[in-house]
């Protein structure tokens, strides 16, 4: 695609007029016109301005500066493992996940698929009889047909509340983002859709409760997310750490030993 084309993809996506966008970049609608059509070069320096008024990703940045004949000032692949980030990253990513433990804490990149987790995280799905490795989605494997839903006592409340959260990511991702069609293949589900009828929208986020079943046990959990952002580095923004905490007595005893 040429840039002119990305251009106006991302601002249809962001439902902006020429005139708005124009207005908030601080240029002239012809001028923005001229963009679109090819009529006219942006300049390295006209390309950030755009981009900071369409909120438009790091990565999706990159390649608005190739369309437009620039060698790229950030990444345009993001993290396909902890091992691919910067190092300080990384290691910060750890000491979150160690301080965290003995609850639950695991890595995604921004379409959920698990970058690492901790040794809580994997113990947890090891009791659910639930393999997690690196490169696994875990969207796939909540809103799939697959074991968790045995195990989630209120599975449909909280896959409703998750595929309304991911939808809003997945808007701020872009016009072309894979986590988009994503959920939207997953939301095409009849179970799905039965949950969203239920729980046509939800005042639960950012915070998503989790009941579970294993066995004899019932563990209540709360999950946070923590994301990294930088908009310099596309391999690390959109990655996100999901933390579990214990939301009662008997879920904080058994994971603390007590």
């Amino acid at each position: 695609m040429e840039f002119g084309e990305h251009l106006k993809e991302w601002r249809g996506h962001r439902r902006m007029s020429q005139l708005e966008l124009a207005s908030e970049a601080g240029i002239s609608s012809r001028h923005l016109s001229f963009l679109e059509t090819g009529r006219s070069r942006p300049s390295e320096g006209m390309i950030l301005r755009l981009s900071a008024v369409l909120d438009i990703p790091a990565r999706d940045q990159g390649l608005l500066f190739s369309a437009a004949g620039f060698r790229p000032r950030f990444g345009t692949v993001p993290a396909k493992s902890l091992a691919s980030v910067p190092p300080a990253v990384a290691e910060a990513i750890g000491l979150i996940l160690g301080r965290h433990d003995p609850y639950p804490g695991v890595v995604f990149d921004h379409e959920y698929n698990v970058l690492t987790a901790n040794p809580a995280f994997l113990g947890l799905a090891g009791m659910a009889g639930v393999a997690v490795s690196p490169g696994d989605n875990f969207l796939d494997a909540y809103l799939g047909p697959t074991a968790l839903r045995s195990i989630v006592v209120n599975w449909a409340h909280s896959a409703a509340d998750l595929v309304h959260r991911i939808r809003a990511e997945a808007w701020l991702q872009g016009p072309r983002s894979p986590l988009s069609k994503r959920i939207e293949r997953l939301a095409a589900q009849d179970d799905i859709k039965a949950a969203l009828e239920t729980f046509p929208q939800t005042d639960r986020l950012p915070i998503l409760p989790i009941q579970m079943k294993i066995g004899v046990k019932r563990f209540n959990w709360i999950t946070t997310l923590t994301s990294f952002g930088s908009a310099q580095d596309a391999l690390v923004q959109g990655v996100l750490i999901e933390s579990f905490f214990p939301a009662d007595a008997e879920t904080r005893a058994h994971f603390e030993g007590v």
